[in-house]
């Protein structure tokens, strides 16, 4: 048993530590919350697609099986130790890196990510996360010159990376040179829809009147149908023998994610819930990320948590509902049911 967990929970950091990079800048709670949760939504999915009964295998006497980690820190701490003694494995690198981004030890994850980046120097997607890294990590919250020359790469080498072209907007913002800000963010914008381009419009608007430029001109209205046709509507409820588990202040996380599980959320809500049953709708408006939007998928996963404590981490008495699958665009009704108390 404790050898699934190991390799279920590796994967499910994977992606966690991609989607709390993706929703740091909108929410560090959902991004904790997401963080502890995952990975027991992964091991709900797997109930339901999997085959559980093969982890019941029994060792052979003579090897004692590994202690399970009970914790994301215990699971990170023996991922560091794998990685010491294959410091050449370069996904194991980026893994590592990636969960110190989780876990918010940036100054572990710069040096991690400075490791992974000597590995394979031309990787640019990699140099991103890794200037990221760095922004995190500096006391002044500026990208370091080596960070800003990583962006300026690796938007030479693809010029409609959206992550580099956001990153370095800003940090044109922090030099005070608010005219080329616009310029690189105008660049980005095209490449948005929804939501997420109308907050990056807001950010040009400040950026333009710092350098004594007109705003944006207003954008043209789109088609009406399209955001709602998108939508997934969705009706979270509770067990009956759990009702009243069930609290007004408790707060619901419910988010979409692809089927595959690779990369971040595709939209994702925290609503401090009054009562159950409550109706929730997820929309392009709610994605995290512009390069990752609930129209972009034709079928989605959606899950749910309740959080008893109110605590980002996921605690004994939280209840979670079990991860299904639907078609994006269909109109249908979405029912999730919690009905399993996290132990």
């Amino acid at each position: 048993m404790a050898p699934f967990i190991f390799f279920a929970a590796l994967l499910a950091i994977l992606a966690v530590a991609l989607a709390v990079s993706a929703l740091w800048q909108r929410s560090r709670a959902l991004a904790l919350a997401l963080a502890i949760g995952l990975p027991l939504a992964a091991a709900g999915v797997y109930q339901l697609k999997g085959n559980p009964a093969a982890t019941k295998a029994v060792a052979p006497a003579a090897s004692a099986p590994a202690p399970a980690p009970t914790s994301l820190e215990d699971l990170v701490a023996q991922l560091q130790k794998k990685q010491d003694a294959e410091p050449g494995n370069y996904d194991g690198m980026v893994l590592l890196a990636r969960s110190y981004m989780a876990l918010e030890r940036f100054d572990l994850a710069r040096e991690t990510y400075a490791k992974a980046v000597k590995l394979k120097p031309e990787e640019t997607d990699l140099q991103v996360e890794y200037a990221e890294a760095m922004l995190r990590a500096a006391g002044d919250h500026r990208f370091p010159p080596e960070a800003v020359t990583m962006l300026e790469t690796a938007i030479a080498k693809n010029p409609t990376n959206q992550r580099a072209l956001f990153f370095l907007g800003t940090c044109k913002m922090q030099e005070n040179k608010p005219a080329d800000a616009v310029a690189i963010w105008e660049k980005l914008l095209p490449l948005l829809d929804g939501a997420t381009a109308q907050e990056l419009s807001k950010q040009i608007d400040v950026a333009r009147r710092a350098a004594g430029m007109p705003p944006l001109p207003p954008a043209p209205k789109q088609a009406t149908g399209s955001a709602a046709t998108t939508a997934l509507d969705i009706d979270v409820r509770i067990d009956p023998t759990l009702a009243t588990a069930a609290k007004p202040g408790d707060v619901l996380f419910v988010f979409a994610r692809a089927v595959d599980g690779s990369g971040p959320p595709l939209a994702a809500k925290r609503i401090e819930i009054f009562r159950l049953p409550l109706h929730v709708q997820l929309s392009d408006a709610d994605s995290p990320m512009p390069a990752a939007r609930l129209s972009s998928q034709r079928s989605v996963m959606v899950m749910a948590r309740l959080s008893k404590s109110g605590n980002v981490q996921a605690n004994s008495g939280d209840i979670e509902a079990d991860p299904h699958q639907v078609s994006v665009g269909d109109g249908k009704a979405i029912i999730l049911v919690l009905n399993r108390p996290v132990p």
